[in-house]
């Protein structure tokens, strides 16, 4: 693996991170580098309502605590030194996964199956010049 191999890992926490997790802990393993592109849905994003809750937080300081554990946990596993994450809704995930593979200069992509499938998401992995890796359906 050439050092200046960047991995692109789209992560959705509740539905379909592992494996795109698993391939980008390997990927930072082998001398590579990674962006984790947190996909957040309405589940999450109520999940950090419910700690903000559970925390007697205001609602956006709560949110910002569980998001900023999300993001320490997410890339302590991958390997924190090799690693960085930004942040999306779901429903903005095409336009993001491209502005974040050119800023991140990602070399290769890898996007759970289930992401993948989106109609929005179908058409920009078959035409990206990038390898592009489904991950298996947890």
């Amino acid at each position: 693996m050439q050092s200046n191999d960047h991995l692109l890992a789209v992560v959705e926490p509740n539905k379909s991170g592992e494996a795109s997790l698993d391939i980008a802990t390997d990927h930072v393993a082998r001398g590579g580098t990674a962006t984790l592109l947190i996909l957040l849905d309405k589940q999450t994003r109520d999940d950090f309502r419910q700690f903000a809750d559970a925390e007697n937080r205001h609602v956006y300081n709560g949110e910002a605590v569980a998001l900023d554990r999300l993001v320490n946990t997410l890339t302590a596993r991958v390997g924190r030194e090799h690693t960085e994450a930004t942040v999306a809704y779901s429903s903005q995930s095409s336009r993001e996964l491209l502005d974040v593979a050119a800023e991140s200069h990602a070399t290769s992509i890898v996007i759970p199956q289930q992401v993948a499938a989106r109609r929005g998401l179908r058409k920009l992995v078959s035409e990206t010049t990038l390898p592009v890796l489904i991950a298996p359906a947890a």
